[in-house]
């Protein structure tokens, strides 16, 4: 620039031209400083601070001290002061907003607030998915997996200290010593895929008929019981057409976005805010090619393979079993990044008891576009 001045000019006439476009000016960021490799912190002090302040955007920082300390902040804050909620974090803080959101008296209003993790941009609507198990309830807006993927997820914790290597180590451990549950997938299906599985004649209710469902007794379930909170998407079981695929399966993936990760494409087709959860079933699959198929979810052709079932659903139970050759051992259920049920016996009792419990059925149903994301594009 010629001058200070000019630079100041052509800055100002920036920021008018992106506030006209309705952008957010107030935002409530929520720092996880504890998550992935502990660099909340830093991230929002080299990264996100200078370009807020740059902006000239109003924003209150707070860092989470605890599990499902995000949660509670989003129950109680007063949404009537911000543009947006941003998470500087992992996506599960993420998660824990849109549940804390859902669980207010004002929820209808609340859960319109646009959400976002950094980086963001624009917005666009995103799915939520109810995660149901007698009269407990979740709320998911990722994804949810049971078998194998699940098992690397969740087990490979242990091998922390190799960074994201660990992925890769522990899959190939459980591709060599392969696990199958038995089980059973019902699904309402989305048009295009009526004619997959077995046409089911008659389904109970999902919903609550005091079974035990191993609701955690402290603080961070208190919110399942709120008669004010919202309920979820509704859906008369009577009123759809069912279907089902039987077990045993390697792995059963159900998702509402198209990445995983960075580098792994569980869902090709998903996209944000079309109502439907993309679903990914690996039953017989031999174990040579099984490891070819975790090649090639790098770009999602993995889906395209003889040994996998992809197809959309509008609801979907899962009955988990136990594991094939086994009469004790289950499985792991993990939604978003958090066990939700366990079935191998691991469990001790210093561990947080899960949400919900390993063999009832859990059923996902999707809410079309109830929540807002900020979005790159």
């Amino acid at each position: 620039m010629e001058s200070e001045e000019a630079a100041a000019a052509w800055g100002d006439a920036m920021r008018d031209r992106l506030a006209s476009l309705g952008r957010p000016k107030r935002l409530f960021i929520i720092v996880n400083p504890y998550g992935g490799k502990r660099g909340g912190r830093k991230i929002f002090q080299t990264e996100v601070l200078p370009l807020i302040e740059a902006a000239g955007i109003l924003y209150t920082m707070q860092e989470t001290k605890h599990r499902l300390h995000a949660q509670e902040i989003a129950h109680s804050l007063d949404l009537r002061k911000y543009d947006g909620i941003v998470c500087v974090s992992g996506d599960g803080v993420l998660v824990e907003v849109v549940n804390g959101l859902l669980q207010r008296e004002d929820w209808n209003t609340a859960i319109k607030i646009p959400l976002g993790i950094i980086p963001a941009g624009h917005k666009r609507p995103l799915d939520v998915t109810s995660v149901v198990q007698g009269k407990t309830r979740f709320f998911s807006v990722l994804m949810l997996t049971w078998g194998l993927v699940a098992d690397i997820d969740i087990e490979s914790e242990k091998y922390r200290w190799m960074g994201s290597a660990r992925l890769d180590f522990y899959s190939l451990l459980r591709v060599v010593s392969l696990r199958r549950y038995n089980g059973r997938v019902l699904f309402v299906p989305a048009p295009g895929y009526e004619g997959l599985g077995d046409l089911v004649e008659q389904i109970s209710s999902c919903k609550s008929n005091g079974a035990s469902t191993g609701v955690q007794e402290d603080r961070s379930n208190d919110f399942n019981d709120e008669t004010c909170a919202y309920a979820g998407p509704s859906i008369d079981e009577a009123d759809h057409e069912w279907r089902s695929l039987d077990g045993p399966f390697v792995s059963v993936w159900v998702s509402g976005v198209p990445f995983a990760s960075e580098n792994v494409m569980t869902a090709p087709e998903a996209k944000f805010g079309d109502g439907y959860l993309d679903v990914a079933i690996i039953k017989d699959c031999p174990r040579s090619a099984l490891a070819g198929l975790m090649f090639q979810m790098k770009d999602g052709s993995y889906v395209k393979s003889p040994y996998v079932e992809y197809f959309k659903v509008k609801a979907l139970r899962i009955e988990p079993g136990m594991r094939v050759g086994s009469t004790t051992k289950g499985g792991i259920i993990d939604s978003d990044g958090e066990v939700i049920a366990r079935g191998d016996g691991s469990h001790t009792g210093d561990e947080i008891e899960h949400l919900m419990a390993y063999g009832p059925p859990i059923q996902l149903t999707v809410d079309q576009g109830l929540a807002t994301i900020f979005s790159p594009r």
